[in-house]
């Protein structure tokens, strides 16, 4: 009998026919390739453990941090510059008050100085189509003027709400011997104003035209002087007058200041809308010119003696008073002729 060729050894000495591949060694701890894995997503978790990058070294750690902080340090600067920026008015404003516009500083009066009426201003409007009032300027009284006045006067002038413009040409300043001085003046009236006029400043009252120039040429028109008053609110007039304007105009020849007395009335009664009535007897010839204009009450004398030419205008509130007796009261102080008044 032949002897049977050597069987070959099992690998898996100790697994039966029909066992599973795990049988003899107890649970197997990985699984073969193609079964279910254990828990989903273990696969895909080995193979992103996998992908992962190794730890960097604590140097550049620390570097990666110390660049997060100088981040974090610039975004909050650049927040802080923006916000500052927002509201910079604002903290401004806490910082540094803002300073007093002009506009404030130039309506400041001085202590003690009355406040004009507002009537006193429309006089002025009323006839700025003949002789325009220059605005009152607010400059403090020279020295020397107070100590060449009377003790009244001089206490008047301290009052003032303006002083004089001295800013008179050597020609036009004997005009000023024309015009009255507080003395002259009814009680409760101050020296508000007192200046000269240019030729265009004339030329454009009487209308702005060529012929108004000429018509100032012929008459050999050679100045004007004006002082304005306005009502002391301490001891204001009785007759109610809020302002007093002295205005007086030198010409060639007495001729040519009659003519020019014409042409001026005649313009404030067409622009002003004012009535004639009859004036008193003075100077060589006069116009007395009376009306109502926005509320006001409006008296103009224009009367002539020689070259010289004045107006004499007031105003005063229509319900409250009449300027007529203040205005003829002063004209009879600073014109002479057949009045006899000066």
């Amino acid at each position: 009998m032949e002897p049977r060729p050597p069987q070959p050894r099992s690998s898996r000495p100790f697994e039966l026919p029909g066992s599973p591949e795990t049988a003899g060694i107890g649970e197997r701890l990985y699984p073969t390739p193609g079964e279910q894995v254990y828990y989903p997503g273990a696969e895909s978790g080995a193979t992103s453990g996998a992908t992962l990058s190794p730890l960097m070294p604590r140097r550049q750690r620390r570097q990666r941090g110390v660049l997060r902080g100088i981040a974090v340090v610039v975004v909050a600067l650049g927040l802080l510059v923006g916000l500052g920026w927002v509201f910079r008015d604002a903290v401004r404003g806490l910082i540094m008050p803002p300073a007093a516009g002009p506009t404030a500083e130039s309506q400041a009066s001085a202590p003690g100085t009355p406040a004009p009426d507002p009537a006193s201003a429309a006089l002025p409007n009323a006839l700025a189509t003949v002789t325009p009032t220059v605005a009152v300027e607010t400059t403090a009284t020279p020295d020397s003027e107070a100590e060449t006045e009377a003790d009244p006067a001089a206490v008047a002038e301290a009052t003032e709400p303006a002083s004089r413009d001295r800013d008179i040409s050597a020609q036009t300043l004997p005009l000023l011997d024309f015009l009255p001085t507080q003395e002259e003046i009814p009680a409760g009236f101050i020296l508000a104003d007192e200046a000269e006029r240019s030729k265009e400043e004339v030329v454009t009252a009487i209308g702005g035209t060529a012929e108004a120039a000429q018509l100032l040429d012929d008459w050999g028109w050679s100045g004007n002087a004006y002082r304005d008053f306005i009502a002391d609110e301490s001891a204001p007039s009785p007759n109610g007058t809020t302002f007093l304007n002295f205005s007086v105009h030198r010409f060639a020849d007495a001729e040519s200041a009659a003519d020019a007395l014409v042409v001026f009335s005649d313009e404030v009664i067409l622009a002003q809308g004012l009535q004639e009535v009859e004036a008193p007897a003075l100077g060589e010839s006069a116009r007395l010119l009376v009306g109502e204009s926005e509320g006001v009450t409006l008296t103009v004398l224009y009367a002539q003696e020689g070259p010289i030419m004045f107006r004499i205008g007031g105003s005063a509130l229509a319900d409250s008073g009449d300027p007529t007796a203040d205005v003829l009261t002063v004209a009879g102080e600073i014109i002479s002729g057949q009045a006899g008044g000066g």
